[in-house]
């Protein structure tokens, strides 16, 4: 079926529903064998999910029983779909984006959902994990890239509706890594499947960013030179070393790191000084990382990275090393070795174009009163911060500007944090990591959904470190292009901080 018609379809189903009025509620079971909108629902049963199951795919415990439904569409599409009972239903659709490969499900997410009341669904987004050169295939491909959430949510709009009698008021979307980049082009190419997005770390410019892991992985092996975490924590040390104190405490954390210069040179080894250091070898290396990526020809292809962050470790990841080869020479035997920048990311750009999130301009989203919040780990080495960041601010532009801008996008960047959690940052603020407490104050999704549903435009997020079981820290997230200042008091609480502007002033 063509493209146009599942767009079609996806933009009509509403209509017809709401034209039609509300109709009888389905039991779970019999869902089953039936066909929806152009998907086959393949199971649906009412459960409990076992914890321990549960606790194997990483995901926390679901209290009540939810009808747990297996949908494919096209025969090749799998999603799954978890819908709470009647009276716990907040009547939303919360979508469920996949990182990596994907190639399963977000059942983390699945279980967060439909313990806060949504009918949740998640996508292998059309092939499955163990799929060695499942790119190799044009459709798994064209279903990775951006159609599969869109078919996803399209027909699970119409099961939430065959199940509990009505559709789903409102639809969100969450995810992080390459989920971020589904919820980019679910914005970008269907403005209508979501009324929020709620995306992290999301690599607008996946090629791009897969050149820098290509090379990096590439320089590593070729070199004979191993770097490592110990090397890069001497690194990051530097760097703290630094720039720690600039938002006005020492605490280990670097709140901004565009505002630093850090010098390499002073971890090399010499003279007496062999340990606690880098040997030149080592050195050349970390700062060939860390330095701005070019081709043969010269042509730069990004600043570089940040102070403080690091590089993923060992040979270029197989995702990138699959995407060049099975996605742009279509041969399972291609060899990383003869990678080259400029011919391998362009024929990635033309025999994978929707692999691009970077689409600037999303008013078709924005009139229609979509919400984004974006959210970046300043010390991701897996998605680099700049990519986010200049996408930001080509939408700011694409906009009109920062106060139109400001009406339906925020970007969140994160002091310390690595890829979509973690590193020592408070990374708890209702992203990857999870909340502390599900109100706007703490909670991304539900500032979303206040900002979306209510006109509450989020200002500063309420981010937890928690260790130990406990909350250890908290700190104020600023919108973009605020940073949080230590004003004296307390400093593990988010209370002695204020958001200050670039110029300094407290917003």
């Amino acid at each position: 079926m063509p493209l146009r018609i599942y767009s079609l379809l996806g933009a009509l189903l509403p209509l017809i529903f709401s034209a039609a009025g509300a109709s009888a509620a389905t039991p779970c079971a019999g869902l089953r064998g039936r066909s929806i909108a152009g998907a086959q629902i393949v199971s649906a049963t009412m459960v409990v999910p076992s914890p321990a199951w549960l606790a194997r795919q990483h995901a926390p415990p679901v209290r009540d029983a939810i009808c747990r439904a297996f949908v494919r569409v096209d025969t090749t599409i799998g999603y799954e779909l978890w819908m709470p009972a009647r009276a716990r239903w907040n009547r939303r659709l919360l979508g469920a984006g996949v990182g990596g490969s994907a190639g399963t499900y977000n059942f983390r997410e699945l279980a967060i959902g439909v313990d806060r009341g949504f009918a949740v669904a998640s996508t292998d987004t059309g092939h499955l994990a163990s799929d060695a050169h499942w790119m190799l295939n044009a459709a798994a491909a064209q279903n990775y890239a951006y159609l599969a959430v869109h078919r996803m949510t399209v027909t699970a709009k119409a099961v939430v509706r065959a199940y509990y009698g009505e559709e789903p008021g409102r639809a969100y979307f969450t995810g992080c890594s390459g989920g971020g980049r589904e919820g980019l082009k679910e914005l970008q190419r269907f403005p209508s499947d979501y009324d929020g997005i709620l995306a992290g770390a999301p690599g607008p410019n996946m090629p791009l960013l897969s050149v820098r892991h290509m090379l990096t992985g590439l320089w590593q092996q070729r070199s004979g030179v191993t770097i490592t975490d110990a090397d890069w924590r001497l690194v990051q040390r530097q760097a703290i070393r630094v720039c720690d104190k600039l938002d006005g405490l020492a605490d280990g954390v670097i709140e901004d790191p565009r505002r630093c210069h850090v010098n390499l040179d002073e971890l090399s080894c010499h003279g007496p000084r062999t340990t606690s250091c880098l040997s030149p070898a080592k050195l050349a290396l970390v700062k060939r990382i860390v330095g701005p990526i070019r081709d043969r020809n010269g042509r730069i292809y990004d600043s570089g990275l940040y102070p403080g962050v690091r590089s993923r470790p060992g040979p270029p990841p197989a995702l990138v090393a699959q995407l060049f080869g099975d996605g742009a020479h279509h041969d399972p035997n291609w060899n990383p070795t003869s990678f080259d920048p400029a011919a391998d990311l362009a024929a990635v750009y033309r025999e994978q174009p929707e692999l691009r999130a970077d689409q600037a301009d999303v008013g078709a989203f924005a009139r229609r009163g979509g919400k984004l919040i974006l959210y970046q780990g300043w010390m991701d080495p897996s998605v680099i911060a700049q990519q986010t960041l200049d996408y930001f601010e080509r939408v700011v532009a694409s906009s009109g500007g920062a106060a139109d801008a400001a009406r339906f996008a925020r970007l969140y960047m994160v002091p310390g944090m690595y890829h979509c959690r973690g590193g020592n940052s408070t990374d708890r603020f209702g992203g990857e990591a999870g909340s502390v407490a599900d109100d706007p104050r703490h909670d991304a999704l539900s500032a979303l959904i206040a900002w979306r549903e209510h006109g509450q435009a989020p200002a500063a997020l309420i981010a937890a470190r928690v260790a130990g079981g406990r909350v250890v820290r908290t700190r104020p997230l600023c919108p973009f292009p605020q940073s949080a200042a230590y004003r004296g008091g307390n400093p593990d609480s988010a209370a002695s901080f204020a958001c200050v502007g670039p110029a300094g002033g407290t917003k």
